[in-house]
Parts: structure tokens; C-alpha cells; sequence
């Protein structure tokens, strides 16, 4: 009982975490710019009834849905299912294609947060499933900490990469490695800098584990 009540805490943490997050950029982006009665319309249209990049979403639903079926106490399930979805994040949101879209931060900023928010109801059915092991069960829970922990420190950077001039930026954490996009036309020398030195302070990663693309 003491751990569904834990686990519930954390998951209702996160969600938290990805509303404000959606909240700040939306104050972010009014206070820039006065928004078109269409483009309101666009975003009021997409957070009701968000699709998002559904290939991408529905293959990373589809590709472990087998392994909920029957929780067995394989002891690497728990990485196996968090390293699929940061992949299919960090390719979603990394693709030239898809930075060429003129909503990017809006759609994949839920899109991360949607395929984030799958991953923490896959590790909760293994939580509760009377078939997992307690070592199991153990990553599952740390695993749901990470996740809210990184959540946290990607709005935080976020917000700090916008106060250093960009009109919007989306970050995505992984333990070993970070990718960042930011709105501008030519990324410089120096905004490399700035977005280096605020990446690197907070994530205490090197250089070469920071990936900063431009949004086109």
C-alpha cells in the first residue's frame, strides 16, 4: 500500500511538472508576441486533441506493448523499456524534418512529454505486478524518481536558455547526455557558448555529451 501510495505521489509529480512546463512557455510566448486569433485557435485545437507525431508515439507504444503483457524478472525489462522510449524521443525531436515545422516547440514539447508519461503507466504496471521481483520493482521506482527529476531540470534550463535571449528553446535530458534546440535562425559561435555554459553547469555532462541544433 506504502508503495502504490509513493508511486502515485510520483507519477501525479511529473504530470505536474510537464502542466507547468506547458503553462511557462505559453506565458513565454504571449509575453513576446500577441497571438493571432488563428493561432490561438491552433492551440487551443492542439492541446484538446493532440496527435502530435503519432508514428513515432505508436511505434513506441507498439514496440514493448508484448512485454506488458507478462511481467517476468528479466533485470534488464526496466532499461530495456526506458532506453526504447529516450530513443524514440530524442530521434522524434532531433529530426531536421520535424525542426522545420512551424509549431516544433509546441508539438514535441508534448510529444516528449506524452511518450514520458507512457513510460512512467509501463513502469507503474511493473510496480504493481504481483510477478515482479523486488529488484524489479526497485529500478521501476528509481526509475519513476529519474523521470521527474530530469522533467524538472529540463523546464529549469529551458528557462534559462530563454532568459539569455531565445525566444524558446527544448531541452531533453537523458543520464548520459543532452539535446538541445533553440529558436534562431543561424545558430553562432556565441549562442553555442551561452547554451554550452548553462548545459554544462547544470548537468555537470561534458561538451561532447551536448548536442545543440538550431530550429529552422
Amino acid at each position: 500500500m506504502i508503495i502504490k501510495k509513493r508511486t502515485l505521489y510520483l507519477i501525479s509529480l511529473v504530470i505536474l511538472l510537464v502542466v507547468i512546463g506547458y503553462i511557462n512557455h505559453q506565458l513565454n510566448k504571449q509575453s513576446m508576441k500577441q497571438a493571432s486569433t488563428e493561432y490561438q485557435r491552433y492551440e487551443e485545437d492542439l492541446v484538446d486533441t493532440y496527435n502530435g507525431d503519432e508514428d513515432a508515439i505508436e511505434t513506441a507504444n507498439e514496440s514493448v506493448e508484448s512485454e506488458m503483457k507478462v511481467v517476468d524478472s528479466r533485470e534488464n525489462q526496466v532499461s530495456d523499456i526506458k532506453n526504447k522510449t529516450n530513443d524514440d524521443i530524442e530521434e522524434t525531436i532531433s529530426k531536421e524534418e520535424n525542426r522545420k515545422k512551424s509549431n516544433y516547440f509546441i508539438e514535441y514539447r508534448l510529444s516528449r512529454d506524452k511518450l514520458r508519461a507512457t513510460l512512467i503507466e509501463r513502469l507503474n504496471k511493473i510496480i504493481e505486478n504481483d510477478k515482479t521481483t523486488e529488484k524489479i520493482r526497485t529500478q521501476a521506482q528509481q526509475e519513476i524518481i529519474s523521470i521527474g527529476n530530469l522533467s524538472e531540470k529540463e523546464l529549469y534550463i529551458e528557462g534559462l536558455l530563454k532568459s539569455k535571449g531565445f525566444e524558446d528553446a527544448l531541452v531533453f535530458l537523458r543520464e548520459d547526455k543532452v539535446r538541445v534546440v533553440v529558436s534562431v535562425d543561424k545558430l553562432t559561435k556565441q549562442d553555442v557558448m551561452k547554451i554550452l555554459d548553462i548545459v554544462k553547469e547544470e548537468t555537470k555532462l561534458d561538451a561532447s555529451n551536448i548536442k545543440i541544433m538550431e530550429k529552422f
